[in-house]
Order: C-alpha cells, then structure tokens, then sequence
C-alpha cells in the first residue's frame, strides 16, 4: 500500500513566489522521477495554509525519512540555481515601455522569465549560474527602468 509524504511548499522553496513558477515543475519532476515514487503532485493553498507538496510512494522501495531528505535537498539545490527577484518601481505608465521592457528582459542570457506590470512591480526568475541580480538591475537601468534596492 503506498506511503505519503506531504511538505508545506515554501519549507521546500522558499523564493518560489507561487505555485506557477518553473522551479515547482521542475521539483515536481525531479522528485517524481526517483525510484519508489509513484506520483508527485501540489495540493492547492486554502484556509490560509501554503501550497503543499504531496508524493506517494512504494515504503518497500524507498524509506520516508530518506525520500523527505531527497525532497529537501532538490529544492534547496533549485533555490541555489534559481534567482526570484521581485522589485517595485516607479508606475509605468506606458504599455509599449512595459511590453518592451518585458521583452527584453525575458531576451537576457540567464533570465528565464520576466514579468513587468505597469502598477510598480518586475518580476524574474533568473539562472544564477549565467547572471546575476546586480547585473540584472543594470539591464533594467540601461532600459530607464528605476527599481528600488
């Protein structure tokens, strides 16, 4: 009879900013493909409580207690490689500055989302290992966008 292990999804990711970011598919897969793992899914925030990460697994292939370290583990290796940075910034009132600025940034080496809403906020999910977040800031910055430090 399968096993669950359930683990509130910030303990796992803790930059992740929602349960839409890239990082939980990829931690969805990569536990999902461990032996003895059967199935790994989300259950949705509610009441208040975060998202939760659920696995089932076969307890005669694989121990709980190593499975939830394996869990662990993944998500603090995808919060090193994976940057979440969200700045506010000055309103931007024009759409075709906040589509440009969207395009470009997402055209970046490293960035691997971008998100810039024209009620003061940028969002981007970046590999930390082909950029940085001062470097980032200097794109925005040769774009004439202000973020705040």
């Amino acid at each position: 009879m399968p096993s669950i292990v359930q683990i509130a999804l910030p303990d796992v990711l803790p930059d992740v900013p929602n349960t839409e970011d890239p990082c939980v598919r990829r931690l969805l897969a990569s536990v999902g493909e461990r032996d003895g793992v059967l199935r790994a899914h989300l259950i949705a925030e509610a009441f208040g409580e975060p998202a939760t990460l659920c696995v089932h697994f076969d307890p005669e292939e694989t121990d709980q207690s190593h499975l939830h370290e394996v869990i662990l583990t993944t998500g603090a290796r995808l919060c090193e490689q994976f940057g979440h940075e969200t700045w506010t910034t000055p309103s931007i009132p024009d759409s075709h500055k906040v589509e440009t600025t969207s395009d470009k940034l997402r055209q970046v080496r490293g960035v691997i989302a971008a998100e810039v809403e024209p009620d003061s906020r940028i969002r981007v999910e970046y590999d930390r290992e082909r950029i940085e977040e001062n470097e980032l800031r200097g794109v925005l910055a040769l774009m004439g966008v202000q973020t705040d430090q």
